[in-house]
């Protein structure tokens, strides 16, 4: 047979329709016929590889995937079949895709062609090597579907930088994971053979990687480090995210070996983006009522310099609502450190994405050039109304459309509003029960409530008041002299009182048990999600929540049988109170979270009594996020989420893991970032 010229080799590994063909090793190519001619006249923009008719590549669009086998089905011989039917698709498609490279750029470098030559000859050599352990397993090749994503990935490849970026540093980096893991795993399930041959294979990709490497860092920018690099060469929808193993160890020492920097893998270990989940999207804005408060746009608001610090210190916890394949707004860049800590304590990153401003993405976002699923604020107030608006054409029209900034929505945090529609603590009452609610629009109004408690309970009985637009814990304690002060009796100056427009006027409480009930609005209806114990300190301020899977574990039987036999069944999903809930959020075309904050409290004869609606959140709620991390540690657990002062001195998280990794009964973790706090973190314990 007489020899190949490069061109003839490489047409015939990208076009035979025969795998034997495709698969032939030419050993006969000289060093000297390395630089080729012009472009190729069989190539076109829409180039496929040739293949058998058993191994063409799925339809795009065709949902019929290969399911890739678990650890515990490895010792199945079908399911370690195919494992090796999944690597030798793309084994192919790798020497494909070096041949179509070597037919794309002729006039490359001659040392870069001729390590493209022998890494192609090295994946027909993987590609051989796998089939034989496919068929060893009794399973043939073509008889599973095959994934096209590496080829449409790679193969729009522009220049030789582009071919290293999407091949060699993002897809041949992820198998640096997958070999050495299913290396390991194979030789637990006593195939040694195969083990032996993926540790041979993953050697292999070290120096494939490291090939890439070389080149990425001769084309790259001057003066760009190789991550930065790295990330802004890639084109999307390929990240970052593509050059790690799904469901694989993060193999740092692989990639250190094949001379990728520390920095480099430092970075590639806490990046996360979506690999084909369309993402949500988070941002916190735990001030927003402060916001809304001046208006409907907001009348100049700016927080003060307390509640921006606060903002600062706790912005991680969006971070929890989310998960892997999520997009977090933040405004400033989390440490490294601090997310290689969370990274090790089991939670899942969602991607990370600083903004430029309150109400404006950054100009180099790549969130808004996205398809997403939804968008996510801690709360709907005009800025996250003005900051989510370049991403509302991604996403599907098929969704819940997210709110528009509207009065109507803004009526929904209104407490005059809220208590105009439930003035009535307890459906049970009798009409013209004195324990009810008060909205007042006016001082004549709010006077004449303040003169309707004071009738129905007496001088001695306290009166709260609170503002329309406040966060918990800000009303204000009316005593039978008029002096004003906060639930623990420390005087108030007048100048923070609630102000005599827009104001919900009650009878004084002696509570006993504070919680929330939290909810997500849907088109289907309004859905439950759970009960939380809610912690405040004496004078109404929010501490910290408790979620167990035992609401009622821990509480005196009194109350738990009050608890259990009147007040739970009261917000049943699809229950009277949550259809006229639902009813109510739909007029205003909210979806979303939703949050209930009642109390159990005790009347003037000692007999427990509920309040069904205190206030209703139509936001993220700290009780939200504690159901959320709830989710996210060892079931059964209960879990204590509290905000403190930031400590004199650091404390230690105390950890515990179960067999899955997640947080088990013992942990106690800092969830957001002592180094940089300034005056507030987040701490969560399992119990």
């Amino acid at each position: 047979m007489p020899a190949e010229t490069l061109t003839e080799y490489a047409e015939r590994v990208l076009h035979a329709e025969s795998l034997e063909e495709k698969l032939r090793v030419s050993a006969s190519v000289s060093p000297d016929e390395i630089v080729g001619g012009g472009p190729n006249p069989r190539l076109s923009d829409a180039v496929e590889p040739g293949r058998p008719e058993t191994l063409r590549l799925r339809s795009i669009g065709d949902r019929d995937r290969a399911r890739f086998p678990s650890l515990a089905q490895l010792t199945d011989d079908e399911c370690r079949g195919r494992l090796f039917h999944f690597f030798a698709n793309h084994e192919l498609m790798a020497a494909e895709l070096m041949a179509l490279a070597l037919l794309k750029f002729p006039d490359a470098p001659a040392d870069f062609r001729a390590g493209l030559l022998a890494t192609m000859r090295e994946e027909q050599l993987h590609t051989r090597w796998y089939v034989e352990r496919m068929q060893a397993c009794g399973v043939a090749f073509g008889s599973h579907p095959l994934s096209r994503f590496f080829w449409d990935a790679v193969a729009p490849m522009q220049s030789p930088l582009d071919y290293v970026t999407r091949l060699s540093l993002t897809f041949e980096q992820a198998n640096l994971d997958y070999t050495r893991h299913y290396a390991a795993a194979l030789r637990e399930v006593g195939d040694e053979v195969s083990a032996r041959l993926l540790d041979r294979i993953y050697r292999d990709e070290i120096q494939h990687v490291g090939y890439g490497l070389r080149w990425f860092r001769q084309w790259k920018a001057s003066g760009q480090s190789d991550w930065d690099a790295y990330r802004s060469a890639l084109i999307f929808p390929l990240s970052p995210s593509r050059a790690k193993g799904n469901g694989t160890g993060f193999n740092a020492d692989g990639r250190l070996a094949a001379g990728l920097d520390a920095g480099f893998v430092e970075e590639l270990a806490i990046f996360e983006r979506s690999k084909g989940r369309t993402p949500r999207v988070f941002w916190f804005n735990p001030d927003a009522e402060d916001a809304m408060a001046r208006g409907l746009r907001g009348g100049g608001y700016q927080p003060t310099r307390g509640v921006a610090g606060f903002i600062s210190d706790l912005e991680p916890l969006a971070l929890f609502l989310s998960r892997r394949d999520d997009v977090v707004l933040l405004r400033r860049a989390p440490r490294r450190d601090y997310l290689e800590r969370l990274r090790g304590l089991g939670f899942d990153l969602p991607e990370i994405e600083v903004v430029a401003g309150e109400t404006a993405l950054a100009s180099d976002s790549l969130t808004r050039q996205r398809k997403l699923r939804e968008l996510r604020p801690w709360a709907w107030d005009f800025r996250s109304a003005a900051l989510f608006a370049p991403l509302r054409s991604g996403l599907p029209a098929s969704g819940p459309p997210p709110p528009e900034w509207s009065e109507p929505v803004r009526n929904l945090f209104s407490k005059t509003a809220q208590m105009t529609r439930w003035p009535a603590w307890d459906p049970d009452d009798e009409p013209g029960s004195p324990w009810r609610s008060h909205p007042c629009h006016s001082r004549e109004v709010m006077l004449t409530a303040r003169a309707a408690i004071r009738n129905a309970f007496g001088d001695r009985r306290a009166i709260a008041e609170k503002a329309a637009f406040a966060a918990a814990g800000r009303g204000i304690r009316v005593d039978s002299d008029e002096t004003l002060s906060d639930r623990r009796g420390n005087p108030v100056s007048s100048k923070t009182a609630v102000a005599p427009v827009d104001t919900v006027i009650e009878p004084w409480a002696d509570r006993v048990l504070d919680f929330s009930v939290q909810y997500e609005m849907t088109p289907d209806g309004l859905r439950w999600l759970g009960f939380c114990r809610q912690v405040l300190d004496d004078a109404g301020r929010y501490l910290g929540t408790v979620w167990s899977p035992k609401f009622c574990r821990g509480l005196d039987d009194d109350l738990a049988r009050f608890l259990m036999e009147t007040v739970l069944a009261r917000y049943a999903e699809g229950g009277p109170l949550a259809a006229e809930l639902a009813a109510w959020l739909s007029e205003a075309g909210y979806f979303g979270p939703v949050g209930i904050d009642a109390f159990v409290h005790r009347d003037e004869t000692g007999r427990l009594r509920h309040r069904v609606i205190c206030e209703i959140n139509p936001r993220y709620t700290m009780g939200r996020l504690t159901w959320e991390l709830a989710q996210k540690v060892s079931p059964g657990r209960e879990v204590r989420f509290e905000i403190v002062r930031k400590p004199a001195l650091p404390t230690d998280d105390k950890v515990a893991l179960d067999a899955r990794g997640r947080l088990a009964a013992g942990s106690s973790v800092t969830l957001t970032d002592i180094e940089t706090a300034t005056a507030w973190v987040a701490q969560l314990w399992v119990h």
